[in-house]
Order: structure tokens, then sequence, then C-alpha cells
């Protein structure tokens, strides 16, 4: 098989694969939140945003330098596998020792114990980071369906039946734990390399120097996506953090994650052709295309509807969450636009450049947060809108001096998702307004209806070769066969 069917497999595997876990995820958290209380998801949101930051620590970047790796294959991978296993290990002590030390910062004594089992969770998902990782650089994505699919159902079954059974918090902690159990089991059932204690020190120190800069892009990536959390949760407290969270993780679990999904697939295949500049410009700007034509639309649709999906998915103890979800959609659909641009400087071997992005936009970040959460955690997500919008502008500019994507062939790009998309809000939101109490539920349906409707018919009307051309891409993927990249 060929890299641009694998990549085009990749993406059609991993797409089944996102779309079956992330449903199972979001169906166990509408269940949950109907179970269990906002500060009880307040007080778990901040037990994991500690394991957060040990995971972006995690195998100190040699799954990425494994990745990467071209020669010495079976001894990368046994040094990334005894790499992995000791730094969980040592991050497992960290989060069990250090466990009071975090408790104190947002003076919660429950935390304790909630971050020492989770410190175990750490040190499981060690023993099978390797599996996942050759998975990923196999391109393997239809194999990896499974342990992805086994996590998110383990972890979804065991959080709401103890949620049923009283456990309250804790039933998201070992619901937490056992979804990494599961996970590591079904890694070792589903691939069959096995490690061997056979250790290389001068691959060692080149794929610890590569996964060293990458272990700094994912700190500081933790950092990005969790300053804002932080800050809410110490100034706020634990029920405005569960609002501004929960609107958060329905942001990224119906448009963030689209571009996630493809993301994991683009970096090994990008990395394939690191030395073709052409070829990479017109796969990062293809890409741009047909993530703007799935995200603007679900961006824009999901901040419409928000008052009627909040109702009726997650209850009226949730309701003020609501304009935190419109804000947080519409500033989810903008990052989208450039996020493949990380895995394109990750593939040419240029991650110190993703380092210095992102210290730029965590000072941003940091700034708008410490202005606006005095103000509650509405205006934090208003600021977030402004983020976006900073950071999409700084990738571009970045792509247009690295690889030479020009701008306005980018702004064509995103052109057409853009009109239909804006035509579709401009039906679709005076609509929401005038549905009643007795109506939500058939209103939510109707109007979703109605503006994926609205969104295809505009496509056709104003783009109808892309229109055309998108359907094309649909059927070659179904059948197998590898898209062309259209200029």
């Amino acid at each position: 098989m060929s890299l641009g069917e694998k990549t085009v497999s990749g993406v059609v595997w991993n797409y089944i694969s996102f779309v079956s876990g992330k449903f199972l995820t979001f169906i166990s958290t509408i269940i949950l939140a109907r179970l269990l209380a906002p500060e009880q998801f307040g007080v778990v949101a901040l037990a994991l945003l500690v394991i957060q930051y040990l995971d972006a620590i995690g195998d100190l970047g040699v799954s990425a330098a494994l990745v990467y790796q071209r020669d010495n294959l079976e001894r990368a991978k046994n040094v990334a596998f005894i790499v992995s296993v000791l730094a969980g290990l040592l991050l497992g002590g960290v989060a069990y020792l250090g466990a009071p030390i975090f408790a104190n910062f947002y003076n919660e004594p429950a935390l304790i114990p909630m971050l020492q089992v989770l410190a175990v969770s750490v040190v499981i998902n060690a023993f099978g980071q390797t599996h996942m990782t050759l998975l990923t650089k196999e391109l393997n994505f239809k194999l990896k369906l499974l342990p992805d699919l086994s996590r998110s159902l383990a972890k979804g079954i065991a959080s709401i039946v103890l949620a049923l059974l009283g456990w309250g918090a804790w039933s998201l902690i070992w619901g937490q734990v056992l979804g990494i159990v599961v996970v590591t089991i079904v890694l070792w059932a589903v691939v069959s390399w096995r490690p061997r204690l056979e250790w290389d020190n001068a691959l060692a120190r080149t794929m610890l120097g590569y996964g060293g800069q990458i272990v700094l892009i994912q700190l500081l990536a933790v950092v990005w996506a969790t300053a804002d959390y932080i800050m809410v949760g110490k100034l706020l407290g634990q029920t405005d953090l569960a609002y501004y969270q929960q609107a958060f993780r329905v942001t990224d679990l119906l448009i963030i994650n689209i571009a996630f999904v493809v993301g994991r697939v683009l970096f090994p295949s990008y990395a394939k052709m690191n030395n073709d500049l052409d070829q990479l410009r017109l796969g990062f700007l293809t890409t741009i295309r047909y993530i703007a034509l799935l995200t603007l639309p679900l961006s824009v649709g999901i901040a419409a509807v928000a008052p009627l999906f909040v109702s009726q998915v997650f209850g009226p103890q949730w309701i003020a969450m609501t304009p935190a979800l419109q804000l947080l959609a519409l500033r989810a659909g903008l990052s989208t636009l450039s996020f493949n641009s990380g895995h394109v400087l990750k593939a040419i071997g240029k991650p110190n450049i993703i380092n210095y992005q992102m210290v730029v936009k965590l000072i941003v970040l940091v700034v708008v947060v410490w202005l606006t959460v005095p103000y509650g955690f509405v205006a934090v997500a208003a600021g977030q809108v402004g983020v976006a919008v900073f950071s999409i502008l700084l990738d571009f500019a970045t792509m247009r001096w690295v690889i030479q994507a020009p701008l306005l062939g980018i702004a064509r790009q995103i052109q057409p998702a853009l009109i239909a998309t804006l035509g579709m809000g401009a039906l679709v939101w005076p609509m929401v307004g005038l549905i009643g109490p007795a109506w939500e539920l058939p209103g939510l349906l109707g109007v979703v209806a109605l503006g994926a409707a609205g969104y295809t018919g505009l496509l056709w009307l104003t783009s109808r070769e892309l229109f055309l051309d998108s359907l094309r891409w649909i059927r070659r993927i179904f059948r197998g066969k590898q898209p062309a990249l259209a200029k």
C-alpha cells in the first residue's frame, strides 16, 4: 500500500475510532452530568489537571522520536519502552508524594486521595505507550480502533455504574483508572511486538534529544490548554470551573477533535515526505480547506443552538454554562484552521519553532485570562475568542515563512466554508429564540436539520465545484483510494 493510500486509510479508521470513542465519551458525560452535581465534576477536574501535566512529560518525548526514527528500529523500540516505564514510575511517584502540595494549592483536601489513586494510572499507562506509538507509526489505525474504543467503553461504563451506586466524584476517578488498565491490556493483546531489556546509549541520546523538544512542546501545550482552568478553579471555585470546563469539553469533543484526529495521521505522513516542500505546502493548504468545511459550520451551529442543547442534553442545573459554550464554540472553529501547522514543523524537524510560538501564545493567553477572570468564566470564554484569532494569525505567518504558504492562498481555502457558514448562521440563529420551552427538543432537532440543509445548499450555490470535489474525495476515501491534492 502506498503512503497516500495508508494516509487515507488512516484518516478513515482514525475517524471511525474518533466518532465511536468520542460518541461513547459524550454519551457517558451527558449521563454523568445528570447524575452528579457540577461541583463534583469540578473537584475531579482539579485532580486531572495535575495528571495532564505529568502526561505531558510522559515518556520524555521518545514516542514522538520513535515515529520520527528511520534506522535501528528494533533497538529504538526497546529504548522507547524502557524510558517510558522508568519515566512512568518517576511521575507516578511525584503524583503520589506531591498530592498534599497540590491539594493545598487549591485548598481542597479531597484531592489528596484522588491524586494518589490516579498516580497508579500514570504508571500503568507507561507500559502501553510504546505499543500505541507503534500502531501510529505504521498508520495502523484500523487495529488501533480496538484499544481506543475499549478505553472509552470501560471508563464510561465504570463511571456511570459507580455514580448510580452513589460514589459521587470518585466514580469519575475510578472510571479513569479502569480505562487505563483496560487499554493497556488490549494494546499488549493486539500488538505482537514484545520489549527486550536492550539499551543503546547513543540511540537513547539521539531520541531523548529529539524528545526533549517534544516534551517542551507538550508541556507548553498543556499550559496553553489548562492555564485558564487553573485560574478559574483557583479564583472562581469548583462550580464555575465545572461550567467552564464542560463547555470547553463539548467544543473539544465536537469540533477540536476533528482536527486532532486528522493531525494524528498527518504527522507520520508529513514525516515521510519531509524533503518535498511543494508537497508539504499543498498538503497543508488542502487540509485547511477540508477542515474548514467541517469545523466552521459546526462552530457556528453549536453556538446558535447552545441554549436548546444545554437545556435538553445536560439539564437545567447546567444552564449557566450556555453563554460560555457559545463563545468557546466560535473559538474552537477558529482554532482548527491552523491546527496542522505544528505537525508540519515537527515533520520537517523544526519543533523548536513551535516552542517559540507557544511561549508567545502563552504570554497572550495568561494576560487575557488574568484580565478577564475577575469578571467571571463567561468573560474568560470571550477572551479566548480573541486569543484564538491571535494564534491562527501567528501560525499562518509562520507557515508563510517556513514553507512559503501564501496568506492569500490560505484565505482562499477558508473562504467557501466561511461564506456558507455565515449564511447558515443568519438562517438558524434567529429561529432558536422563537422556540418555546415546551418545544425545545423537537425545536433542537428541527433547527439542526435546517442548519445542515442550509449549509449544504449554500455551499452548492456558492462553491459548486468544491462541493462536488468534496463528494469525490469522500467516494475515493471509502473505496480505499488516495484523493488527489488539488491546488
